[in-house]
């Protein structure tokens, strides 16, 4: 079974809808994301990412307590403002 049955049970949503998240043709709200992204066990940030890259910085920060988070972003933020 495909993910969208999974999630589609998850949240009393039909596959179809979410087939239709999927492929771009319809647009979750706020409410709806958040519960697909608990399904998947991914943080809501991960589904705007613009690039591979960045989807990828998400997933690994996300994994991390609050206080590692913003360790990470505190030395993003220093290595950014030395370039």
């Amino acid at each position: 079974m495909g993910s969208g049955g999974l999630i589609g049970r998850k949240f009393d949503s039909s596959a179809p809808r979410v087939s239709r998240y999927e492929t771009g043709k319809h647009e979750p709200d706020q409410e709806t994301m958040a519960q697909i992204a608990e399904a998947l066990g991914l943080p809501v940030a991960y589904f705007h990412a613009t690039s591979d890259p960045l989807a990828k910085i998400i997933l690994m920060v996300g994994r991390l307590p609050p206080k590692e988070q913003a360790r990470i972003s505190d030395l993003i933020e220093r290595w950014i403002e030395k370039k």
